[in-house]
């Protein structure tokens, strides 16, 4: 049994932080320590995402999410506040919050869900059906 939040924190998350450190080393020229520090990971993890070298499903995902306007838009919020000192970390992490439920939303996370779980092969609207109400 893995429920959505599992397939989104192993999968969808670390491709997320990986556009956000992007964003945050890249477009406001901030270091890998300090944009570590403010997204509360290891030097090594901002590291490894830039060069893209953090695992081929990182990867695989981080190319879905680069095609989704509304997860472009939350990162670059998401990096703007962090960048300005304006988010708190309760605020960052309901932004990321936000992002989750974007993708639940969108069926990308039902669709990844379906090629996780074999049992679910007929489809997942999980999703879909909890978080649209």
């Amino acid at each position: 049994m893995k429920p959505t939040c599992e397939i989104v924190v192993k999968y969808f998350l670390p491709a997320f932080r990986a556009m956000v450190a992007k964003e945050l080393c890249e477009k406001y020229g901030m270091k890998q320590e300090e944009a570590a520090r403010r997204l509360g990971i290891t030097q090594a993890a901002i590291s490894y995402y830039l060069s893209g070298i953090r695992g081929g499903t990182t990867r695989r995902r981080l190319a879905l999410l680069k095609e989704d306007p509304k997860v472009k838009e939350m990162v670059r919020e998401i990096a703007s506040s962090i960048a300005g000192g304006k988010a708190s970390t309760l605020d960052a992490i309901g932004l990321i919050c936000k992002t989750c439920t974007l993708l639940k939303l969108s069926g990308d996370v039902c669709a990844f869900h379906t090629d996780v779980v074999p049992s679910l092969s007929k489809g997942c609207s999980l999703c879909k059906s909890l978080f649209s109400k």
